[in-house]
């Protein structure tokens, strides 16, 4: 289907929704007249935290339309799954979505097929189901997206580990910790953590430097990081959808950082949350 993108994509794609646009129609079979349908691949907050697509279906045609299946086919990555669903059209284009987990990116250095997506439709009242095979656009921003974020993460855990250390309660100053880095067997050259965010609840304050450097000659570094609420407000502890993800910023030797995110495991989880609690004075 396409290239690897550069990551000069994922960073400029980060936070934006993508959208794709397509149409396509069935031949008819039986009693079933042609079905004139057009889809759109969508992903917005709650299908990025659960990794999935929404496709969005449009009827184009005079009578509303039942769907029963929809299939991704995304040659560049790997576990997509079809989703079974008893949606119905309604006739003028109004659009109703399907969430559809997506897999994760192969990152394979040829090029793919197109993707696709499959979609099993009747219209209203007819007792024969139609198969409808529609080509996704190619290239494909949001796909590429997709994929980027994940061959980045890939590279990134090839070459090095990242994790934090154990945290210590300040009291009302937050915890402190350290993300540390450790260099994998299959690394080469030098690796750097250039940045490390923190997300809507949590601020990260870094006492020494915020970069770190690992080598075949020193495998593992710390960087030293206070935690500490950034917002106590109801509506940020309603809203959050991902609460323990730190974007991490890591360079391969002397190319553009790669973006990745910090493993976080159920101790990180209760450190964090029983501070934010404690602090914002939250049951």
């Amino acid at each position: 289907m396409r290239l690897l993108p550069s990551p000069r994509l994922l960073l400029a794609g980060l936070m934006l929704p993508g959208l794709l646009l397509l149409a396509g129609c069935g031949a008819g079979t039986g009693d079933s007249p042609p079905l004139d349908l057009s889809v759109t691949a969508e992903q917005w907050r709650v299908h990025e935290v659960n990794r999935q697509l929404a496709i969005a279906l449009h009827n184009n045609g005079p009578v509303p339309v039942q769907v029963r299946r929809v299939e991704p086919v995304l040659p560049s990555f790997d576990g997509e799954t079809p989703a079974d669903t008893d949606a119905v059209l309604p006739v003028g284009g109004l659009r109703v979505d399907v969430p559809v987990p997506f897999g994760t990116g192969g990152c394979a250095p040829t090029q793919a097929a197109p993707s696709q997506v499959i979609v099993d439709a009747r219209p209203e009242g007819a007792t024969a189901w139609q198969r409808v095979t529609l080509d996704l656009p190619n290239p494909n921003p949001l796909l590429d997206k997709l994929l980027a974020i994940d061959c980045a993460a890939q590279k990134v855990r090839e070459s090095v580990t990242l994790r934090f250390g154990s945290w210590q309660d300040l009291g009302a100053g937050g915890v402190r910790g350290s993300l540390v880095a450790e260099r994998t067997a299959a690394a080469t050259g030098t690796i750097r953590v250039t940045e490390l965010d923190g997300n809507v609840l949590y601020r990260l304050a870094f006492p020494g430097s915020v970069a770190a450097e690992v080598t075949a000659a020193q495998p593992a570094a710390a960087i030293d990081i206070v935690v500490t609420p950034l917002r106590c407000d109801p509506h940020a502890f309603a809203e959050v959808k991902k609460p323990f993800e730190f974007p991490v910023h890591v360079a391969l030797d002397d190319a553009e950082p790669l973006v990745s995110t910090v493993p976080v495991d159920e101790d990180d989880k209760s450190a964090l949350d029983t501070m934010l609690r404690r602090i914002c004075k939250v049951p």
